[in-house]
C-alpha cells in the first residue's frame, strides 16, 4: 500500500475511534478515562489530516489553503481512484 493511501486508511480507523467515544462521552460526559482518550485520538486525527493534507491536499473544504487560491479542485479528491 503506498504512502497516501495508508495515510487515508489511518485517517478512517481514528476518524472512526474518535466518533466513537463522541458518542460515549455524550452519555458519559463525567468519564475522565474517555476524555482523555478523545484528546489523545483527537489530536492524533488532527496531527493524520495535517500531515495528509500537506503531501496531498485538501481532505475537506475545512483544508483548503485559501491563500494560495481555491485549491479545493486542484488535485484529484480523496474517493476519486485512478483509472
Amino acid at each position: 500500500m503506498n504512502e497516501k493511501k495508508q495515510l487515508l486508511l489511518d485517517i478512517q480507523i481514528i476518524a472512526f475511534v474518535v466518533k466513537d467515544v463522541q458518542l460515549f462521552l455524550d452519555t458519559h460526559p463525567t468519564c475522565e478515562g474517555a476524555l482523555e482518550y478523545f484528546k489523545y485520538y483527537n489530536n492524533l486525527l488532527t496531527a493524520l489530516t495535517s500531515e495528509y493534507e500537506d503531501k496531498f491536499g485538501p481532505l475537506t473544504v475545512y483544508g483548503v489553503n485559501s491563500n494560495d487560491g481555491w485549491t479545493w479542485i486542484a488535485e484529484p479528491w480523496p474517493w476519486e481512484k485512478e483509472a
